[in-house]
């Protein structure tokens, strides 16, 4: 092996190449071998890909500091050899080279020495050094990497390896002093750009001044203006408000100055907001936002955002924009969609019970007649009285569709609404609020109030009954309150779709799981519910009731906390007096009873089959 290694560096000693290990074309020679030296096409290679460079060569090994010198010589590199640590320093204090080959291992100042001192000099630390060494110990190459070497060479090595990498660190040491040439050209055109800043920052002072004075005869003209008016700088930060904008706030201009007015939006429309306007200022064009904003009571109002940029000279400088509290348009054309959309519903509602009625009175009739006809024992009469429990369940749902289009005929009276509570709530205790708590609040002596008692009695039911559905296992507290308000204009109270005067409210709370604000917008729709046996009309049928006797109904509710339905029931203005009935006409019809000719109106064929059909009844129909 030894002479192996011998014949491999006597052939890289005279120029030859270690990937093929032949000897190089000597003049005159009569052997020709594959590889010709610098034409060897490993070589080749190597030099195309290399520009020559100083290479300080330091190793005290006679043989393989020639050995190294002459492979990078040959590869047109400028090299110095050095026996020593001490003869290396001092060829580098003279003359910088472009990388160092350092052997380790050396007596005297060995390689770790020398590098800890080349490392520690302000001008050598950034000489890419590169370590060689017999030894390949795993240490050895830790320590020298740690102590700033940039590569490690391990005896014997390969011609094309060294080559290879000493190539690429003396590409990056050239590429890293073209980087900082390139840094410092950069350095001085910057320093040109900044006194050409400092400039128009001047400039820019000049136009601000006298931009100020034009905002100043603004803000004087702004504070008296109905709405509110603010001004944002270029930062996009806001810079002025005038008075409307702060007392609606109800703040300082120092407390909104900047991005303060965020803490105003509401939580969900933040994003939105700050979305649109940021993509407005970038783009230097108007916006309108509408989100809803706290107000100084704490209370969230809709409001109407409008911006436009302003332009100095062609220079943006901010933008200048209006808000506007839109919260009651909005509740008026939210209350006037939804009438329309209720007035739609009640018309649909209304001919679909009347046609469900005509068949379902059909049903009702025949089914009588089959029974009257069928002895009792026979199994078909059980099926015609299923049919006919059919029929009354279908009756119910006719009842409450026509409840909620407020079509049912029914008389109106002076009632008490607590008394009416206060009976119903007797028969809710037995049935269905046995683990409830309830309380209740019910004076007596509220005013009466023009309602039907049946229909107020279906209104109670069916507000306590989704309370109590409402509550976690049946376990929770349901409120009952009745009393009198009265509603002003202006008054903190006054709602929009109520007119002035005189109401009972009736309120029912509980703490139950509470609906989102998606759920309260449909609370009231036919045939949508949240019970997974519920039908979906149980308010809205208590809707249509309510709104057949010209009162109204809200929610208010939050998720995880409970739900408070609120009914406004107008009171009686004068007090009404109804003329007796005769009762003589009773007794007439009593006495003209199964005799007579009947003369029946009836659209619907099957229907006025079947109430002509019994003859031994009415004689002459």
């Amino acid at each position: 092996m030894f002479h192996n290694f011998v014949r491999l560096a006597a052939i890289a000693l005279a120029g030859g190449c270690f990937s093929c290990t032949s000897t190089p074309f000597v003049q005159g020679s009569a052997s020709r071998t594959g590889c010709v030296g610098k034409r060897c096409e490993h070589w080749s290679r190597v030099r195309g890909m290399n520009k020559p460079g100083t290479i300080l060569v330091v190793d005290d090994e006679t043989d393989s500091l020639r050995l190294l010198t002459g492979i990078l010589s040959e590869k047109g590199y400028r090299v110095c050899p050095a026996d020593c640590g001490e003869l290396a320093l001092a060829f580098i204090k003279n003359s910088l080279p472009d990388l160092i080959l350092l052997d380790i291992r050396m007596p005297g100042m060995d390689g770790f020495d020398v590098c800890r001192r080349l490392k520690a000099a302000e001008t050598m630390r950034a000489i890419p050094l590169m370590f060689m060494s017999a030894a390949a110990e795993v240490q050895e190459r830790v320590e020298g990497l740690a102590l700033g070497a940039v590569d490690f060479i391990s005896k014997p090595f390969r011609v094309p390896e060294l080559l290879a990498r000493v190539r690429t660190h003396l590409e990056l040491g050239r590429l890293r002093a073209e980087l900082e040439n390139r840094v410092a050209g950069r350095t001085a055109e910057l320093r040109v750009a900044n006194d050409r800043l400092q400039a128009e920052l001047a400039e820019r002072k000049l136009v601000e001044q006298a931009l100020r004075e034009s905002e100043q005869r603004f803000r004087n003209l702004s504070d008296t203006a109905p709405v509110g008016i603010w001004v944002t700088d270029p930062d996009k930060l806001v810079s002025f408000y005038n008075k409307t904008a702060l007392n609606f706030a109800g703040c300082t201009i120092e407390q909104l100055t900047g991005n303060g007015w965020n803490d105003l939006v509401h939580p969900e429309d933040l994003e939105s907001v700050n979305s649109t306007y940021l993509d407005a200022v970038a783009a230097r064009r108007s916006f309108r936002i509408e989100c809803r904003m706290r107000r100084i009571d704490g209370q969230y109002r809709w409001v109407l955002n409008t911006g436009t940029p302003r332009f100095v000279d062609s220079v943006y400088v901010g933008h200048i924009g209006t808000v506007v509290d839109i919260t009651d348009i909005r509740r008026s054309h939210e209350r006037m969609l939804a009438t329309q959309k209720l007035e739609s519903l009640g018309v649909l509602a209304a001919g679909i019970a009347h046609d469900f009625n005509n068949l379902l009175g059909a049903i009702y009739a025949e089914s009588d007649l089959a029974q009257s006809e069928i002895p009792p024992d026979s199994p078909a009469f059980e099926n015609i009285k299923r049919i006919s429990m059919v029929a009354t369940r279908a009756s119910e749902i006719v009842n409450l569709l026509l409840a909620y289009a407020g079509g049912q005929d029914a008389a109106i009276e002076s009632v008490d609404v607590s008394r009416i509570v206060q009976e119903m709530l007797a028969l809710l205790r037995i049935s269905i609020l046995k683990k409830a708590v309830l309380q209740t609040s019910l004076p007596g002596d509220l005013p009466p109030v023009q309602a039907n008692a049946a229909q107020l009695r279906q209104v109670v039911l069916n507000l306590v009954m989704n309370a109590a559905e409402a509550l976690r296992c049946g376990e929770g507290r349901i409120m009952v309150a009745t009393e009198p308000v009265y509603f002003q204009p202006g008054g903190p109270e006054r709602r929009a779709v109520v007119p002035e005067g005189h109401y009972v409210r009736l309120t029912v709370s509980d703490t139950g799981c509470g609906m989102t604000e998606e759920m309260q917008a449909r609370v009231f729709d036919p045939y949508f519910s949240t019970k997974s046996l519920g039908r979906g009309l149980g308010l809205a049928a208590v809707q249509g009731i309510l709104r057949s006797h010209g009162a109204d109904i809200n929610v208010v509710s939050t998720p995880g906390v409970g739900s408070r339905f609120e009914v406004l029931l107008p009171c009686v203005k004068e007090p009404r007096h109804e003329a007796p009935q005769d009762s003589g006409l009773d007794a007439a019809r009593d006495e003209s009873a199964g005799s007579g000719t009947i003369l029946l109106f009836q659209d619907e064929s099957i229907l006025r089959t079947t109430i002509v059909a019994p003859q031994d009844t009415f004689p002459k129909v």
